[in-house]
């Protein structure tokens, strides 16, 4: 099989998107982008510089892309979306300004590149979100819903066709809080979760979320106010020991809420398990064997039956944010109900199994694992996290790698899977 190299990374070609490599190339993507915005006539279309900030790849179905692309004297949003050769193209999504907007200017710009299957958006345009351009110019009942009049935006979060995320700030650049538009009702079932949870929180300072403040349902937008504390992502390797305590004793307080009419957590189901291996498999034939064996030392010996509890269900460091008095959780929108060795391995994934220069030394990540496990109050085997840690290096880091053409990931999956295999096995490795 010939095998294609894509920016250092090699994956195998993909019959159903043959020019996926084409995308992929931030310099060919900004020559294409400069001839396509000049058609359409963008008069300030020379494009300086063209750096891709996220991708999307679904294995012989799509691929998707943002790409942060520099003009002259502007910088743009540009999001990309390759079809399946000879595959239908969907409507576009045309979103129109809110007529109490302050909007000027013309209309979103939709390009599209048939040579290559791939249609292109500048933000706020997009395929599937129809409510973008209010979070950067308001609607007037979402202006005054702050202690003060909502101005400015900045957008801090953006996944085409999902969800986009600005700081709501003042006209002096103060933040008031925080606009997520996300498609369909997604935004208000996220709203009734954070409501649920914190009914029965009864003002526990271990652990903080956000209020709602309200919904904007013609632009699927909800309102959140600011949460305290400053993002995990942000804090030293020294000061992670205590904030993995902090953690696990805000981790205790969420799984003991009531679990509701959530759904079930299904990420690290074997079937899921299975199929995240077809696709690295796929793409990756140089590791095929190795997640094989993986595999089937998961489906070997499964964990037991366990009691279920609320889980977050996407605790990574962005979502947790350290305070004084303990944790703020955000983005609760993937909350569910299952085992919580479920969510406490795949902390200790994170934590075991750094990422290469980026992650934590040896000494410090077991310090930081010790002090999460030893303030959690809960029932938790050893066999269940490891194997859920094993099971979460597959398909949270493996599979992600993948689906975000992550050229660092992608590299060291051989080692990452040679961890997981360990821990599969119920050996605990170098690092415990």
């Amino acid at each position: 099989m010939t095998i294609t190299a894509i920016a250092g990374t090699s994956l195998a070609p993909d019959p159903a998107l043959p020019h996926r490599d084409e995308l992929l190339d931030d310099a060919l993507v900004g020559q294409r982008l400069e001839r396509l915005l000049a058609r359409d006539g963008d008069g300030g279309s020379r494009v300086l510089s063209c750096v891709r900030t996220r991708a999307k790849y679904r294995v012989g179905e799509s691929l998707r892309a943002t790409f942060e692309v520099r003009l002259r004297g502007a910088t743009r949003l540009v999001s990309a979306r390759m079809f399946a050769a000879g595959a239908p193209r969907p409507e576009w999504a045309k979103p129109a300004p809110d007529a109490d907007s302050d909007v000027t200017g013309s209309s979103p710009t939709t390009v599209a590149d048939p040579s290559i299957d791939t249609d292109f958006w500048v933000f706020p345009a997009d395929r599937k979100l129809i409510g973008l351009p209010a979070l950067l110019w308001p609607p007037r009942e979402a202006r005054t819903a702050f202690a003060a009049t909502w101005t400015r935006s900045r957008l801090l979060a953006y996944s085409p066709e999902k969800a986009a995320t600005v700081r709501c700030l003042t006209e002096r650049g103060d933040t008031l809080g925080y606009a997520k538009v996300q498609l369909g009702d997604e935004g208000l079932r996220s709203i009734a979760v954070l409501q649920a949870v914190t009914s029965g929180l009864d003002g526990d300072e271990r652990l903080r979320l956000p209020a709602a403040v309200g919904y904007v349902a013609q632009h699927h937008m909800a309102l959140y106010d600011a949460a305290p504390g400053r993002p995990l992502a942000e804090l030293p390797a020294t000061a992670m020991p205590e904030a993995m305590a902090a953690l696990g004793r805000a981790l205790t307080v969420l799984h003991h809420q009531p679990v509701g009419d959530l759904p079930p957590f299904s990420r690290l189901l074997p079937s899921r398990i299975v199929r995240a291996a077809e696709l690295i498999g796929a793409a990756r034939p140089d590791v095929a064997d190795e997640v094989a064996l993986l595999v089937a030392a998961l489906l070997a010996a499964p964990p037991g039956a366990a009691s279920t509890v609320l889980l977050h269900g996407d605790v990574h460091p962005k979502n947790v944010l350290v305070h004084a008095a303990g944790v703020s959780l955000i983005d609760l929108d993937q909350a569910a109900v299952g085992p919580a060795a479920a969510e406490l391995g795949g902390l200790l994934a994170r934590l075991w199994c750094p990422r290469g220069r980026t992650g934590l030394s040896a000494s410090t990540g077991t310090a930081a694992v010790t002090a999460l496990l030893d303030s959690y109050q809960g029932t938790l085997e050893r066999d269940d996290l490891l194997w859920y840690a094993a099971a979460a290096l597959l398909v949270e880091r493996g599979l992600r790698a993948l689906n975000r053409v992550d050229h660092e990931g992608l590299m060291e999956l051989s080692s990452v899977l040679a961890v997981a295999r360990q821990w599969a096995e119920r050996r605990e490795g170098a690092w415990t």
